[in-house]
């Protein structure tokens, strides 16, 4: 098994490097920078799987399904790094990180068609006879350049109502899950680099101080995971998820 604190190190450092280039590159010009951090849960829409592997196999799962464990350790987590011309701007930009998980339910039976060793498979089968365990849990990790646009439903910083920033976004990128697999008998992991990864979103800011807010955000995300490494083959994912999040963020 790989030592997993070398796969925090790479995930901190591509973080930090892209939040740093936003921040100095913005911080020249005059305008907002906020810098907020967050914890959610993500729900993965069932989907199909499809699994290749040397000497005639190739098959696919149909609606298997997964589970989030967000507050199991490592938990979901992100953070994002925005700037807006002005304090009342508009439009924006940002970069952000975020970290869900996913858990293929390999005890549920679903339809399986394709070939296995060359013969051919169209039957209901349960996913562990194949697949003993799937999963991303040190991170189906995306890094995302944005586009923000918010409104102003009152002036702020002098009405109740302009404490409010409802908010909306897209946003594409990399993504680098960390894939694990045990396959007849066989365990494997490691970081991988796929994409593009998607996004878009919605939510409201509030103001709690002049520079610190509070906010909740709905996501939803599309990840092109194609022809991921395992030994002697490849498993294809595409999943689509739902997040909810919430945290807090520091204006300057």
């Amino acid at each position: 098994m790989r030592d997993s604190r070398a796969g925090y190190r790479m995930r901190g450092t591509v973080v930090a490097a892209s939040l740093g280039i936003l921040f100095f590159g913005s911080s020249q010009a005059s305008g907002e920078i906020i810098a907020s951090i967050y914890g959610g849960v993500a729900l993965t829409q069932d989907d199909d799987l499809r699994l290749q592997q040397s000497g005639g196999t190739d098959l696919t799962f149909h609606g298997v399904s997964y589970r989030g464990r967000d507050f199991a350790s490592p938990p979901y987590y992100g953070g994002r790094l925005a700037y807006f011309p002005g304090e009342r701007s508009h439009w924006g930009f940002g970069a952000e990180f975020f970290h869900a998980k996913m858990y293929l339910e390999t005890g549920k039976t679903v339809h399986v068609i394709g070939t296995r060793a060359g013969a051919p498979v169209d039957a209901a089968e349960r996913i562990d006879n194949t697949i003993e365990s799937f999963n991303i849990s040190h991170g189906l990790n995306f890094l995302m350049a944005e586009a923000i646009y918010r409104w102003f439903p009152a002036e702020r910083g002098k009405e109740f109502l302009g404490r409010f920033q409802p908010y909306i976004g897209a946003g594409i990128g990399a993504v680098i899950p960390h894939v694990e697999t045990t396959i007849g008998g066989l365990h494997f992991e490691q970081y991988e680099w796929r994409g593009p990864g998607m996004q878009g979103f919605a939510g409201t800011n509030f103001d709690l101080l002049k520079h610190l807010s509070l906010f909740v955000e709905y996501k939803f995300t599309y990840a092109n995971l194609d022809k991921l490494d395992i030994p002697g083959g490849s498993i294809e994912i595409m999943p689509l998820s739902h997040h909810f999040v919430g945290g807090i963020s520091i204006s300057f």
